[in-house]
Formats: structure tokens, sequence, C-alpha cells
């Protein structure tokens, strides 16, 4: 699982739906994402003149949100292998009406939960049903030995907000950790869910590591991916320093929803806050990325991200429930097959979803690709795309960050030194090249973190035996802060 776990990270980069009709394409011109205009040119081995139009979605809620471009703007004639980066962002403010949401809340109250971790789960769950609006469903499970419902879906108002208070002060700690029922059992209730409310998610809140029935990443990740095809979202959330790193990635991941690291159980609180937030400021639900290769160019696939193969080689991603201020990117895997000089596209990028300030219409914005056909070396390298780049850099970082994350667990001080002084150049150096004033802030914040952790790493390896702190804790920051960066 770690291997395919790293794979998912290093797809999206240190940054379930049904299939929606595909749309015609539309004319190059009118695309908002990577285009390049190309004077025409007698001597192809000649770089020539290039104006290249804005590269990054609209930041208005109107515009559009999707943008892609190659690794350059030029390709070899013949046969080569490339890299396709496509990004979203999706503005803020783009939500002019609420979007109904249907919450379960999964709580782990085994035994080690006991004492303030399970009165600030208590606390917790309570501010999340005020916070949610009238009209949301909500159920509340829990899990130990075995999962109990406490509360079955309910529609929110005065009346049943009380009544569900009643039964979040009982809760109470005991027994083992049996997650993969009280996944399965929240995941249960989210299916119910009807039309209505488009936005479901399921919150899962645990210490420890699974211990009782399926335990294992892999298990629990499938379960979580299969909620995921019918809308539902994970938000995993980890408190303390004992809790299994690799499942709750799992459950991020495969259902394109959160991740947090919660040192202080205290701090749930503002965490479920932030997530009422992010609710509320849904923007898009039942999101797919459609990538369509151009004539000539095959998609080779992407590491580790959940995808589905679909008519004449395209490739699809399903990203669920979107909102504003998200950034999603990844780097895909093409091969190019160019025999004519000239520009030509190299893939339309569409993204599919349903418009929750609109009555949920089905939207779609497109994007095309493009690149120019070259026999000069010198030519991709004097024009390459300055966002791919930083994804693709990035990825690297990424890698090199897990790897370290590892390293500090088993206490080896010098190979996560070497790992993360790797990421660490490699993200200030992409800061320097990044094209928008986002991708740097979001790089150089990325870089930071390392940073932190590397000089913690350095005062625990200089530390007399008898003194040396754990890296638990430092560990799974850098694993949290990789997921999040990621866009989970």
């Amino acid at each position: 699982m770690k291997k395919s776990l790293l794979g998912v990270l290093m797809a999206c980069v240190l940054g379930g739906c049904a299939a929606a009709p595909v749309a015609p394409p539309i004319a190059p011109d009118a695309a908002p994402g990577k285009l390049v205009a190309v004077e025409e040119t007698s001597k192809p081995t000649v770089s020539p003149t290039i104006a290249v139009a804005p590269d990054e979605p609209s930041r208005s809620p109107a515009g559009p949100w999707v943008g892609a471009a190659g690794a350059s703007d030029f390709v070899m004639a013949g046969v080569s292998d490339t890299v396709l980066g496509v990004w979203i962002d999706v503005p803020t403010g783009s939500l002019k009406k609420h979007a109904p949401a249907s919450v379960a809340l999964v709580i782990d109250v085994s035994g080690s939960m006991a004492g303030a971790k399970i009165e600030n789960a208590r606390s917790s769950a309570r501010a999340l049903v005020d916070k949610l609006a009238d009209g949301d469903i909500v159920s509340i499970h829990s899990f130990s030995d075995e999962a109990r419902e406490r509360v079955p879906p309910t529609p929110l108002d005065r009346n049943s907000r009380a009544a569900i208070s009643r039964v979040i002060d009982s809760l109470d700690a005991a027994g083992g950790t049996n997650l993969f029922d009280g996944l399965r059992l929240g995941e249960s209730r989210s299916f119910t869910a009807p039309a209505t409310h488009p936005v479901r998610r399921l919150v899962v809140i645990s210490d420890g590591a699974a211990n009782i029935g399926p335990s294992t990443p892999e298990i629990l990740g499938e379960l979580a991916a299969r909620g995921a095809e019918s809308g539902i979202q994970v938000t995993a959330v980890g408190v303390g320093i004992d809790y299994d790193e690799h499942t709750l990635n799992a459950l991020a991941i495969r259902s394109n929803g959160r991740l947090y690291h919660i040192s202080e159980s205290r701090d749930l609180s503002a965490m479920l806050e932030s997530e009422i937030g992010l609710l509320r400021a849904t923007a898009a639900t039942n999101a797919v990325l459609e990538v369509v290769p151009a004539p000539g160019v095959q998609i080779l696939g992407v590491d580790g991200l959940r995808t589905e193969w679909g008519p004449n080689g395209a490739l699809r991603f399903q990203l669920g429930t979107m909102f504003g201020g998200q950034h999603r990117e990844m780097a895909i895997r093409v091969r190019v097959t160019a025999q004519v000089h000239g520009a030509h596209p190299l893939a339309s990028v569409r993204f599919h979803f349903r418009d929750p300030a609109d009555g949920n219409l089905d939207r779609v914005q497109e994007v095309v690709a493009r690149y120019q056909v070259t026999s000069d070396h010198v030519a991709i390298e004097q024009h390459l795309n300055a966002k791919t780049q930083t994804i693709v850099t990035t990825q690297e970082a990424s890698r090199a960050a897990l790897a370290a994350a590892d390293s500090l667990n088993k206490g080896s001080y010098e190979s996560a030194e070497k790992d993360l002084a790797v990421a660490e150049t490699k993200l200030r150096a992409s800061a320097v090249t990044a094209s928008t004033a986002a991708d740097k802030s979001r790089v150089l914040i990325a870089a930071s973190k390392i940073a932190d952790v590397r000089q913690k790493n350095k005062a625990a390896a200089a530390a007399p035996p008898s003194a040396k702190p754990s890296m638990r804790a430092p560990a799974l920051d850098l694993n949290a802060a990789s997921v999040r960066a990621s866009g989970f």
C-alpha cells in the first residue's frame, strides 16, 4: 500500500461519480488553457516565435477553472514521451447557493479514546451538528469492538438538533478498534442520501490502528473507493501520534476526500469547523476530469490515481465534490508520434461537473493543449512550460519527502536528512521558476514545512542516545502536509 500511496502523491503534487457525456470539442482559439499561436517557418529546425495565451484558469466564477499544457511547447519529430500537466483552480466565491449536504460522522470510541479525547470528540460532534444548515442530513456512528448507529440519517431542524446532541453526550470509550465496520456502516447510510443532497461526506475520527476485522490499508481504502463511486468522500482525521497514517491516507486519497493530522484532541473542533466551511463553499459535485488524446498521441497513464479508460484511449479521473479555493493538479504521461512539422493539438481536457448554484445543471469546461514539432533540441529546452515543470519537479520532492517520513519513523536520521535536503532543494528551485504567485506560494509553504522538519531531525540526531526525542510527530506532520498539498 505504501507504494500505491506514494504513486498517488507523486501523481498529484505537493499542491465517485457517474460518467458524464462527452462534450464536443470547442474551437482552439476559444480554449482557455495553454494555447500557442505559431508563426509559419520554412526552417523547422529553427525555433519559431511563439505567442502564448495565459495558461492559468480564470479567477472569476464565471470563467473556466481548468488548464493544461505539455512539458514544453515543442516535441521532437518522431516518437517521444512527454508529460501533460493538468490543473483545476476552483475560484473562491463561486457558490451562490447552499448545496444541501449529507454528513455521516464516524467516531472511534475504543478504550484509547478515554478521557480528554472522547470529551473533545463529543464537543466537536456537537459543534458540527450546530453549524450544519437546517435541512442538511446528519447521522452519528461509533466503533470499538463493533460498530453502532447512534443517530440514523436525520434532517436537521431545531428539534432534531437537541435530540442528536443528547445522543452525542452519551458516547463513551471502551474496547478495541473495528474501523472496517464503522466505515462500512457510515458509508451504507450515506448511500441512502437523496438526490436533493449532492454533497456526501463521511467524517472518520480515530486515534489508533484498526485491530478488529479487516484492517489493512488496501481493504479499507477499497471500501472508501466504493463509496466514492456514489459521490461519498471521506474526511479522515488522525488524533494524536498512534493512528495508522497509511490507512487514513488510503481513506482520503481513494475517496478524493481530505486528511487531517490533529496532534491535540482539543483541536478537533477547529478542524471540523474548517470542514463545515468547505461544505458551505461547495462549487461542483459529481466532478469528472476527462483527458482525450489528439491523433498521434497515446496516454500512457498516471501512477497511483484512480482512473478509468474511455473510448479512443481517453482517461477519466473521478474528483467528486470540489469547493471554492480548491486546487488539484496532475502529470499525465503521454507518447507523441509527430511526423509533420507545425502546430498540433496534444489533448482535449474536459472538466464535467454538476453546478449546485444552478440546480445541479450538468456543465462542461474544455481546454486544448498544443505542441509544435521541431528537430531542434534547443527549442524544447528554451520553451519549457513553467506550470507543468513545477508539477513534475514537486512530484520528485513529494517522493523524497515521503521517503523521509518513513526514515523518521525508523529513527534513520541520516537517511531522512538526505531525502529532506533533496525535497527542499527541488521545491525552492521550483519556486524560482513558478509561473504564478499562487504556485510560488504553495511551493514555498511546502519547502518551509520540510525545512522545519529538517531542523527537528538534526536536533534529534545530535542529541545523546538517552535523550533522543521521538520523531513520530514530525513524521506525521510531514505525511499530512504532503497529502494535503496534493489536494486531499
